[in-house]
């Protein structure tokens, strides 16, 4: 008897849950121009053509790879969204994984190359990250809690900039960086900079 198809289609999605943490895994670590397929295939058991049976392609592949991270990215994002620059003050550990975390910064090495393929993905993610912190600055402006007068793009470049060089410096010694003492030292030199009593506020908006 044939199997059936729901088994075919729970095995098919657990070949590719396989392939996709290999993938991972070496993307992380020599990044997508330094992997090749058959690498891939070797260490998950299949052939080079069973990778593009269930990929199609490299890239098909590396947006499926990168859809992995971006789920992890979306839930902190969706937690943070709203709560206000305060909200920061219950971080008490960073979500990421250090393979993910790994994985995003030698992507984006890769990525310095405007004809790379995950050029754009960087850039519009970055774009909509410090939309994110941007915007949760103003609000605190308007709600007269944070100081009037910094620029809140430019303070949302810092920060993003503040968490790209952590995790470089973590990732090239993690036993000498404490990630997470040095990301919750930071946020509060942060706050307490926005939150400086002698500094000008916005009149709170009563809207």
């Amino acid at each position: 008897m044939p199997p059936r198809k729901g088994a075919v289609n729970r095995r098919g999605a657990a070949r590719r849950e396989q392939i996709l943490d290999a993938a991972v895994d070496l993307f992380a670590r020599r990044g997508y121009r330094g992997t090749g397929l058959l690498e891939l295939a070797e260490r998950v058991g299949l052939t080079h053509a069973g990778i593009l049976h269930h990929f199609g392609t490299k890239q098909d592949l590396l947006r499926a790879v990168m859809a992995r991270r971006d789920a992890e990215l979306v839930k902190a994002a969706h937690e943070f969204r709203g709560k206000g620059i305060f909200g920061l003050r219950d971080v008490r550990e960073i979500p990421e994984s250090e393979t993910l975390t790994r994985l995003g910064l030698v992507m984006r090495a890769e990525s310095l190359d405007p004809d790379a393929p995950l050029h754009d993905y960087f850039d519009e993610r970055d774009r909509a990250t410090r939309d994110l912190i941007a915007g949760e600055l103003r609000r605190g402006q308007d709600a007269g809690e944070i100081r009037a007068d910094i620029d809140p793009d430019v303070k949302a470049t810092e920060i993003l900039a503040f968490n790209i060089g952590l995790e470089t410096q973590w990732l090239l010694n993690p036993a000498q960086i404490d990630r997470p003492t040095v990301f919750r030292s930071y946020l509060r030199a942060l706050l307490d900079d926005l939150t400086r009593p002698d500094a000008p506020r916005r009149p709170p908006n009563p809207g």
